[in-house]
């Protein structure tokens, strides 16, 4: 009997034992590697030099909008399976692709953390070529937008954990919600309604403007009052090099304009080029301009990029980034109480 009972809470302990295992396993995982924008493509090389493959290339080399020269949306490499090491498995985004007759249903499958920690992981299967190149059609947003999500979070997750505290003070003081800026960004510019942060490098210079204003109709969220009230901001607060010189919207080039929903709230997104009139520097911006409801006022956040001559993308995405920190002082309040 006693032996019975010593055999029963032996077991319990392993039981006990492994469950912790699985839970703490996560946080056993190693660190992604791989650079930022970066990602892997697993498939047979028949399908890569295919039409799947051009498929697949088609979605990830598209052009990222709003750049003066010409970036892809993400830099892509592939790996057939005898190349997958474990070198490899630690990538930052793995997309996984399997065309075989045994494949029963089609299907596209997301896992996070499936080798690394943060790692983004996606697996499509399909019976045939047709039945990939339909299920790539279909979800394109899908299957982009994921793996870009998963590039943003990571920088997120980073920036929140040691945000430029002077900054991230006086925002919460002064305009009521928050930003995590990284290491190297400074206070710029203080007015009433208009706030510079920058970051200056001796090859690069990035930046954001936040401004607000009072909300009176949804009239100010057509593309027309958005680049009026940017273009005044910018004449009137951020001066060019040279006299007489200041930074305005460039309106010879494309200008993409998209309404969507930011952190719960009624938003538009803007993204063009911006330049210095009177002189000859430029680069990408992205604008993104929202309502605060609560404070009846509209919150534009204008992030820019000066980098000639070389890629400006991720660069730019560091400080969209930071715009996705974006945290009103109530909910700041919250989540110290958590």
């Amino acid at each position: 009997m006693k032996s019975i009972i010593k055999l029963s809470f032996i077991c319990l302990i392993l039981i006990t034992s492994i469950s912790s295992c699985k839970k703490t396993t996560k946080g056993l995982l190693p660190t992604v590697t791989g650079k930022a924008g970066e990602m892997v493509v697993l498939s047979s090389k028949s399908l890569w030099d295919g039409i799947v493959g051009d498929s697949l290339k088609a979605i990830f080399n598209d052009i990222q909008v709003g750049m003066p020269q010409d970036e892809a949306v993400m830099d892509v490499f592939h790996l057939n399976q005898e190349a997958f090491t474990s070198m490899f498995k630690t990538h930052r985004s793995i997309l996984e692709i399997k065309v075989s007759s045994s494949v029963k249903k089609t299907r596209l499958v997301v896992k996070d953390d499936m080798y690394a920690r943060t790692q983004a992981y996606m697996r499509i299967e399909a019976a045939s070529n047709q039945e990939m190149l339909k299920v790539l059609k279909e979800n394109r947003t899908k299957i982009l937008g994921y793996f870009l999500r998963s590039e943003r979070n990571r920088k997120i997750e980073v920036m929140s954990k040691a945000p430029v505290q002077e900054i991230f003070d006086y925002l919460k003081k002064e305009k009521k919600f928050t930003l995590a800026f990284p290491s190297g960004y400074e206070i710029g510019k203080k007015e009433s309604d208009f706030f510079w942060v920058r970051k200056e490098t001796p090859e690069s210079s990035q930046g954001m403007f936040i401004y607000t204003y009072d909300y009176l109709s949804e009239d100010a969220f057509d593309k027309d009052a958005i680049l009026l009230m940017r273009n005044a901001m910018l004449k009137d607060l951020v001066p060019g090099p040279s006299e007489g010189s200041y930074m305005i919207t460039e309106h010879s080039f494309p200008i993409s304009f998209n309404h969507f929903e930011f952190k719960g709230n009624y938003a538009v997104e803007m993204r063009g080029l911006w330049k210095v009139q009177n002189d000859f520097m430029g680069g990408p911006f992205v604008n993104v301009s929202f309502l605060d409801s609560v404070n009846n006022r509209i919150i534009c956040m204008d992030a820019y990029v000066y980098r000639p001559n070389k890629d400006k993308r991720e660069l730019l995405r560091e400080l969209e980034a930071v715009m996705y920190t974006y945290t009103p002082v109530n909910e700041v309040a919250k989540i110290k109480k958590k």
